[in-house]
């Protein structure tokens, strides 16, 4: 059986190589680096590499050659093998196919070849032509560029779309508002009118469903009211700052007492509750929350009220407990809808808008609250905010 011909091998080999001797003398090369070089044997074969492809500003690929002369140096100076990071090269074609530059892109590697005794006998200078990788990817990331500046376009549409919207909605909030007030405050002023104007001719029958509809109007401007209220804080703008909870929680306490003097409730406000967030809106979440749970305890001879600090999934947050009417806490979910109530209008007054007033306010915070009761034992809300 014949030697093989290892020469005629590598030359054949479908790889770009080269093999380079210590001095970095070109000593042999695979037809596939000649196609992509545009290069012969003839012309390379016995010269120096950068004789070659000299380092020099007239040469296109001066900066890859540079690239190159540093790996090489590296390789003969350590004796490790060094990949090289891509590099872009401008090819020149021959005149019969035109002329002028191709551009490639070639991801090379350089690795040592010892003798027995351990010296440097040769360098392989290995090329991966990553071509048509590079161009793919540049083609992805236009296509993909191309489709953000689609959806951002789209975006901006919806956006402008969305804000049209708000304003349709908050004039027609302003002007349901005042065209529903105004039928309101005359059906009650015309049922004052008449309890007042036949002080000895109505009858006490008569006198109670007057004062019913004077109650049911009342409400519903009530109601209209906590309504606007509930879209505003939707859409009104935040500004986040320091705020003492604790001084805010105090204020809002004794407003509660003021309205109801007579009541006897042990408040517990921590000290040094400080949240991230607008200040006016977290005013109207203890305004509810503190409010509710006045509200649910006023038919506890000893009632408690307690605020402060605790965690909620590892973050900080805060807490408010009472010890009223407390509630089914399977239907907590219930709680942060509008309208949804757990208790009877006749025990416990209110719209059901004031925790949904809440819940929003949480969230625009980017924070969340949980509520958990007892029937006949309190309730406590517990909630966060993100910081800015």
């Amino acid at each position: 059986m014949s030697v093989p011909n290892f020469r005629l091998l590598f030359e054949s080999a479908p790889g770009l190589y080269l093999v380079l001797a210590p001095d970095l003398t070109i000593v042999a090369a695979s037809d596939a680096y000649l196609a992509a070089t545009m290069t012969t044997r003839e012309q390379i074969l016995g010269r120096m590499i950068f004789d070659v492809f000299p380092d020099n500003p007239d040469n296109p690929n001066a900066s890859g050659v540079r690239n190159l002369k540093a790996s090489l140096d590296r390789v003969r100076q350590a004796g490790v093998a060094d990949e090289m990071a891509v590099q872009k090269y401008d090819i020149r074609r021959p005149e019969a196919e035109g002329g002028g530059f191709e551009e490639r892109f070639w991801s090379p590697a350089n690795t040592p070849v010892f003798d027995e005794h351990r010296d440097l006998a040769y360098i392989i200078h290995r090329v991966e032509d990553v071509t048509e990788f590079i161009r793919l990817a540049d083609k992805q990331k236009r296509e993909l560029i191309d489709e953000l500046n689609e959806r951002n376009q789209r975006l901006k549409q919806v956006t402008r779309d969305l804000e049209d919207t708000n304003r349709e909605l908050e004039a027609f909030s302003y002007s349901v508002s005042h065209d529903l007030r105004a039928p309101l405050r005359h059906i009650d002023g015309f049922s004052q009118m008449l309890i007042d104007s036949w002080p000895a001719g109505l009858d006490p029958a008569a006198r109670e469903d007057l004062a019913r509809v004077q109650a049911a109007s009342r409400r519903m401007a009530e109601l209209i009211d906590d309504l606007l209220r509930l879209s505003q804080v939707g859409r009104a703008d935040m500004h986040r700052q320091r705020v003492d909870l604790s001084a805010l929680a105090r204020t809002v306490a004794r407003g509660l007492e003021l309205s109801e003097p007579s009541r006897k409730v042990h408040w517990q406000i921590a000290d040094g509750l400080i949240a991230d967030g607008d200040p006016r809106l977290l005013h109207i979440v203890l305004e509810n929350l503190l409010g509710n749970a006045w509200k649910f305890t006023s038919h506890v001879a000893l009632a408690q009220i307690e605020m402060g600090p605790c965690e909620m999934d590892g973050r900080p947050a805060w807490f408010i407990r009472d010890n009223g009417a407390g509630f089914d806490v399977r239907y907590a979910s219930r709680l942060f809808a509008p309208f949804q109530r757990l208790h009877s209008e006749s025990d416990f007054p209110g719209t059901g808008i004031g925790l949904a007033t809440v819940h929003r306010i949480i969230r625009r915070h980017g924070g969340q609250i949980v509520a958990e009761g007892t029937v006949g034992q309190g309730a406590t809300f517990r909630w966060t905010v993100d910081r800015p």
